[in-house]
């Protein structure tokens, strides 16, 4: 009976993270389906392997647990110029250990609710974030100066310029020939619109915006 137990752990601990893994796979996300099987499949063994050794703390080994995936999460945390991508796949796998550990210590009903709850701040949240909040994304932009171009009078006119963005860091190359800027721009405002503003400055040679 004990053996029959222990199967339909397993079992449950790889349905709960593929239920996870599913919504990270349909959204392309670097982290998928069997990504977040196999994390719910090991915490939930690793969990199973220190409630069965004798004298052994299944606590103690869920503990360990929690550190190795946060290595996992980490490679799933990419940037992409100024803005960071992955952080909520990282979230997700760290869920589905904690997932499989309590399906390892026959947590049955608080494995299955966090999964549901889980799923609906993936999905539910996300569609509020999209439409009720507004989204402002980091811009990396990189002008090209003019040999003579005076860096401040260039700081200046990017401010005015960009009245209702948020500078966060400015930056200059060692030549003195490029400055590099962190904005937030203002919600609805176009790249193009962006780059023609600062094009037509003077002093300005090039614009680069990358995000």
């Amino acid at each position: 009976m004990d053996q029959w137990v222990v199967l339909t752990q397993i079992a449950l601990a790889a349905v709960l993270g593929a239920s996870i893994g599913l919504e990270r796979e349909l959204n392309a996300q670097p982290a998928g389906l069997r990504t977040h099987m196999l994390v719910s499949l090991g915490a939930g063994l690793f969990t199973l392997s220190g409630a069965y050794l004798p004298g052994d703390d299944p606590t103690r080994i869920a503990a360990q647990v929690v550190t190795g995936i946060g290595f996992l999460g980490g490679g799933a945390i990419l940037r992409e110029g100024a803005n960071i991508r992955g952080l909520t796949t990282a979230a997700s796998l760290w869920v589905t250990a904690a997932i499989g550990t309590a399906v390892g210590l026959r947590w049955w009903f608080p494995a299955v609710a966090t999964t549901v709850l889980a799923l609906l701040v993936l999905s539910l949240v996300k569609y509020v974030e999209r439409e009720a909040l507004p989204r402002r994304r980091l811009l990396e932009i990189t002008l090209t100066l003019e040999p003579d171009a005076r860096l401040d009078r260039v700081e200046q006119e990017v401010m005015e310029a960009l009245p209702r963005s948020r500078i966060l860091k400015v930056s200059y190359s060692l030549t003195g020939q490029a400055l590099v800027l962190t904005s937030q721009p203002q919600n609805g405002t176009s790249l193009s619109v962006i780059g023609e503003r600062l094009r037509g400055l003077a002093g300005v040679h090039g614009v680069e915006i990358s995000r």
